[in-house]
């Protein structure tokens, strides 16, 4: 049998095809009327210039205040407001940008405010959009774009100048161009009655001007359960707890917008012992306000705890 020769042509209009033919299941979903780059390597020569514009609008929609309540001498809540967020459909919104290549605005940050004389567990909160896109974390569960909500125990200046490290992606240290004494510093574990039990550390997320992530190993990482509830998280850095943070997706905005009251809780896993006096939340809530639009997120349930040596 003799075989013919396709002609080039013939073959580049059938990868076409077929590339119009796999691409969108290959392709995450992408929120209504946000603009995204396609194909895959869409963000191989940097990111799309219609996210940074989305982002500075929402950057400056709003002042992002962080403000510690009280209820007499004990702590009630510190919470961050955000700006209103236009939905588009279940889990998205064309206010932000997402998928299908991942990056981190880092791009608020507000001192908390207390009343005259309050001790503030927190100094300032940090405020981040994660555009996700690619499947990472658990189980790969971490997947739809979300907010990280970062709670510091210290002053920013003290943050920025020791929890550095050389990224080369732009998010995460690299532990090969960064010396092996910082690395030892990021990846250095608190005293396990510092850190509560189910807590494990996410070796690979040590971040500049943030610290190591600990994740609650009891949670469970599906999509469907990351999508509507808060991912509670630790700080650490030099074995110490430096920030507790909670990452929320648009799923979850959205179930507050739908709860009875316009507010819900999350309990917060406590150590079984603190390194320092401080007061200490027992829980993340969430809460929205119809006449504004905005969100309210943070800690609250605080409760006091000495200072005990580590066994």
């Amino acid at each position: 049998m003799r075989l013919r020769r396709v002609p080039s042509s013939t073959v580049r209009a059938l990868c076409a095809l077929l590339m119009l033919i796999l691409l969108p299941a290959a392709l995450p979903a992408v929120a209504a009327g946000t603009p995204v780059p396609s194909g895959p390597g869409a963000c191989a020569n940097g990111l799309p210039a219609t996210w940074t514009k989305q982002m500075d609008a929402y950057a400056a929609a709003g002042a992002y205040p962080a403000a510690q309540t009280q209820q007499g001498s004990t702590i009630a809540s510190v919470l961050v407001t955000i700006p209103a967020i236009d939905f588009t459909g279940d889990g998205q919104s064309a206010t932000l940008p997402v998928g299908p290549c991942q990056t981190i605005y880092r791009f608020a940050y507000s001192d908390v405010s207390a009343p005259a004389g309050a001790v503030r567990p927190f100094n300032y909160a940090e405020i981040d959009w994660n555009t996700e896109g690619e499947p990472r974390g658990p189980n790969n569960s971490f997947v739809s774009p979300h907010f990280d909500f970062h709670f510091y125990m210290e002053p920013r200046s003290e943050i920025d100048q020791k929890v550095n490290c050389v990224s080369t992606n732009g998010r995460t240290c690299d532990q090969f161009k960064t010396s092996y004494a910082q690395m030892r510093r990021f990846q250095a574990m608190p005293p396990a009655e510092y850190v509560p039990s189910n807590y494990r550390p996410d070796v690979g997320s040590a971040i500049p001007m943030m610290g190591l992530h600990l994740l609650d190993a009891d949670f469970d990482y599906t999509v469907e359960n990351v999508n509507h509830n808060p991912t509670l998280i630790y700080g650490t850095f030099d074995g110490q707890i430096i920030f507790a943070e909670s990452s929320v997706t648009l799923y979850t905005l959205q179930d507050v917008i739908a709860a009875p009251d316009h507010r819900l809780s999350w309990t917060f896993s406590q150590p079984a012992a603190f390194a320092k006096e401080v007061d200490w939340p027992t829980s993340f809530v969430i809460q929205y306000d119809p006449a504004t639009g905005t969100f309210q997120a943070g800690f609250a349930g605080f409760r006091h705890h000495a200072a005990t040596s580590a066994a």
